[in-house]
């Protein structure tokens, strides 16, 4: 695809992914649990003294803002801005990391 093709975004989002994305886009997810410290790039937050998860840098860039203050589409869109990634690179991802947060209760909607 040449350049003079006028394509703004050169990578499409998945049906599946478009829909899940359009209906969490405008929710402002709230963590869960306390950080309770990193260790060589792994982040570790507890929901209780029995439940502790180990968290990528992205799942904790997620997490962390995760303040009830931010939509799923301004997280998108932030991370995206700082990261210097495509948008719709970054949605997928991002949904991934929020459905699996949100499963073991460290995200709720």
């Amino acid at each position: 695809m040449s350049s003079s093709e006028g394509h703004e975004h050169k990578y499409e989002l998945s049906k599946e992914t478009q829909e899940k994305y359009n209906a969490i886009k405008d929710l402002k997810p709230m963590h869960k649990g306390d950080f309770i410290g990193v260790e060589q790039d792994k982040f570790y937050v507890s929901l209780s003294e029995e439940e502790v998860y180990e968290l990528s840098p992205l799942a904790y860039y997620v997490w962390a803002m995760c303040d009830g203050e931010h939509t799923v589409e301004d997280m998108a869109n932030d991370i995206s801005q700082n990261a210097n990634i495509e948008f719709n690179r970054v949605v997928e991802p991002l949904i991934i990391v929020l459905d699996e947060m949100k499963k073991v209760g460290l995200v709720e909607y």
